[in-house]
């Protein structure tokens, strides 16, 4: 249900040139925000839309039709929202829980099912139904993404072991790699086949030692760090195979960044040190949260080269958002609830 929360003025433009001109100064020196940075900012703000459901933002997802599906981390309830309506995710009698990670365009939801007693095991969701995948047989397995042809990449360890990357599709389950035992590790899967993972050279116990790769048809490539250390995660990849995530800089601060075709960029921040990109669409569309310079944490918009408070267009500080899809909807969590944040 939409949020009650205070929508903007909206100021007519008037068709004689010298009163647009007023009014353009009028609002930078009220705003006192130079006209450049007024020009670049994108002519649409943001409406929140409550979902009607709790979610933690890791076990939240949207699809490019805008249908969501997210997990209440302390009921492990998860939810599915489509054509203005959320409801409890239907599962079969013999499931209790299905936790959510991904959502692709056919509406199949990739994730996993646990027993009472919290072990988890890699499962599809479709129609009310549940299908357990035997990913590489080990005891505990999550599905972490799926793409629009079924393809499904996640993680899964045995006990005292590290996790393994693992990728399903047309009847093979690959191992693409050993992991980190001590969490488990992203694996994003695009429509190509390519995935994003994040992995670790020679010692698998170390737990701060990260690298992040593009892993396509079986070659590997690192992501490269921002000039700090190695740690670099992952967040998300595209269709175009781009990939968002965030890595050290050379003052050991983490970073958004983008990386393309080979290149990895340092997409900033908004005037402090810190900042993540967690999502991004088909058109290069990255979100994310980045620092001010007084310490604060903003949600933000990356478009066209430039990196935009989304407070600015809506939102607000606390607000966490997650992934963006191509029809430019972003996916997220204000006060615990899953929200979707429309342009208008």
């Amino acid at each position: 249900m939409p949020s009650n929360e205070h929508r903007p003025t909206v100021i007519s433009r008037r068709s004689s040139r010298f009163a647009a001109a007023l009014l353009a100064t009028a609002v930078a020196v009220a705003t006192a925000v130079p006209a450049s940075a007024a020009a670049a900012r994108p002519p649409f703000t943001y409406q929140a839309v409550d979902l009607g459901f709790y979610a933690h933002p890791s076990l939240l997802a949207l699809n490019e039709r805008g249908q969501v599906v997210g997990t209440d981390a302390g009921s492990r309830i998860s939810f599915i929202w489509h054509a203005g309506q959320g409801k409890p995710l239907p599962l079969p009698a013999d499931v209790q829980r299905f936790s959510v990670r991904d959502i692709n365009n056919a509406g199949v939801v990739a994730g996993s099912v646990s027993d009472m007693w919290g072990g988890d095991q890699a499962a599809l969701w479709r129609d009310g139904q549940v299908t357990r995948l035997a990913a590489l047989g080990n005891e505990e397995s999550v599905a972490y993404s799926i793409n629009d042809s079924g393809a499904v990449a996640g993680y899964s360890r045995a006990p005292d072991w590290p996790d393994s990357t693992f990728l399903m599709r047309r009847g093979e389950t690959i191992q693409v790699q050993r992991n980190n035992m001590y969490h488990g590790s992203p694996a994003l899967l695009n429509n190509r086949g390519d995935l994003a993972v994040q992995y670790v050279i020679e010692n698998w116990y170390q737990i701060c030692d990260c690298f992040g790769g593009r892993w396509r048809n079986g070659v590997l490539t690192p992501l490269g760090t921002l000039g700090g250390p190695s740690w670099n995660s992952p967040t998300d990849i595209n269709n175009r195979g781009e990939i968002v995530g965030y890595s050290h800089n050379a003052d050991r601060a983490l970073r958004a960044y983008l990386w393309r075709d080979g290149t990895i960029r340092d997409l900033g921040t908004l005037g402090g040190s810190v900042s993540e990109a967690t999502g991004i669409n088909d058109l290069g569309e990255i979100v994310g949260h980045a620092d001010l310079a007084d310490g604060g944490s903003h949600p933000f918009i990356w478009r066209r080269g430039r990196m935009i408070d989304l407070t600015t267009l809506g939102l607000r500080p606390t607000d966490r958002v997650v992934d963006i899809n191509s029809r430019g909807q972003i996916v997220g969590v204000r006060d615990g609830r899953a929200i979707l944040f429309v342009r208008s």
